[in-house]
């Protein structure tokens, strides 16, 4: 395990204060719900299990939409005139072309090109996704290659129009609103501690760019300091940008990294890598299910807080995935069901994981994964 103790995150308490503000003048923006399962914890061997279910957010079925409503809330009318762009390889274009609509600006998205090996379900849902932004008012392009590859497209539209680029990953110079889609994450932390009895023993947090996760680091050292929760970021084995960096000590591309070696390992004591350049078009990923989490290169923005906050990375097959959207979906127990997506049951299939590969058992050890403790994960979107 490791860890800084006296890490206490990125974020200044007022600006924990301004994300609280926005969210009590907006009661009709519901809480999402913090579900207990203790029939799968059981099973998992744990004493408890906690899902923070995001899968009806705001009306867009995901998480990404407590950042992108902040972040665009924050900036105002005036730089937003011209409207907004952003890329996407999952639920984050939905949020943006939902918060666009609400603030009744244009919205353009780019993402990547569907893969000629995608799987029926990665299918059926970006078409889902593009037809939803669409009808929010959204023009939506593809983009061939990587998901980077669009955030440079998007990047490039923005400066040809005067639109504000609204993403959570960074490069020089676009710094700004990452660092406030990242901010009004927090909230979905927040919102759980007011949910819980106690906090949880363990955290489990998708990674992707690693937005959501250096949300969840910040948060979590913010509050509870030296004592905070364990934390793991989780990650496809076919895209696991976070857990590549860590091994490195520094921001690295999967299409970059030397592979092999074992699927996870907890984070050791790298030094802070130095801030990358400009996210580049590279080889696309090899396919996941876990389609939202596809990313190459974490975010610059948010890796010094994973690099300090984390303590351990792991990286699942996509039938972990697979598995923990079945038994969410239609638990053995009196568990209530949840309906997750194959990004949003990473978490879970990380703790399926966890449970069952003995190449995790220096993870299992080093967070104590037994009876004794509370896990949370986050079902970060619906199917």
């Amino acid at each position: 395990m490791r860890r800084e103790p006296g890490y206490r995150g990125l974020f200044e308490p007022d600006e924990y204060a301004r994300v609280g503000e926005f969210y009590r003048a907006h009661p009709d923006l519901e809480p999402a719900p913090l579900v207990r399962l203790p029939g799968l914890a059981a099973d998992l061997g744990l004493g408890g299990l906690l899902v923070k279910d995001e899968s009806g957010r705001f009306g867009v079925d995901a998480f990404k939409i407590t950042g992108a409503r902040y972040a665009m809330a924050s900036l105002g009318p005036e730089r937003l005139r011209a409207g907004v762009v952003c890329a996407t390889a999952g639920n984050h274009g939905r949020a943006v072309a939902r918060a666009a609509r609400d603030l009744g600006i244009a919205c353009t998205v780019f993402l990547p090109a569907a893969d000629p090996g995608a799987s029926a379900i990665e299918l059926r849902t970006r078409r889902a996704r593009v037809a939803a932004m669409q009808a929010d008012g959204a023009a939506t392009l593809d983009v061939d290659g990587t998901y980077e590859g669009a955030i440079s497209r998007a990047a490039g539209y923005a400066s040809e129009t005067g639109a504000a680029v609204v993403s959570d990953a960074s490069w020089p110079g676009y710094e700004e609103i990452p660092r406030l889609v990242m901010l009004g994450y927090t909230h979905i932390f927040e919102e759980a501690s007011r949910q819980w009895d106690r906090a949880p023993d363990v955290v489990l947090i998708q990674g992707g760019v690693g937005g959501l996760v250096c949300a969840a680091a910040n948060w979590f050292a913010m509050r509870f300091g030296a004592a905070r929760p364990f934390l793991i970021a989780c990650e496809p084995e076919s895209a696991a940008c976070l857990l590549a960096s860590a091994r490195a000590g520094r921001l690295v591309s999967i299409t970059d990294a030397t592979p092999g070696g074992r699927r996870a390992e907890p984070a050791d004591a790298p030094r802070r890598p130095a801030i990358g350049s400009r996210p580049a078009d590279g080889n696309t990923p090899p396919p996941t299910i876990m389609a939202g989490l596809r990313c190459a290169v974490p975010s610059p923005a948010a890796w010094p807080s994973i690099h300090a906050g984390v303590d351990a990375f792991i990286a699942i097959p996509d039938a972990f995935a697979v598995e923990a959207m079945e038994r969410l979906a239609r638990p053995a127990r009196r568990d209530p069901a949840v309906a997750a997506g194959p990004s949003g049951a990473c978490g879970v299939g990380t703790l399926l994981a966890l449970a069952r590969s003995p190449d995790l058992a220096a993870i299992g050890e080093a967070c104590r994964f037994d009876r004794s403790i509370r896990a949370m994960a986050v079902v970060t979107e619906s199917p």
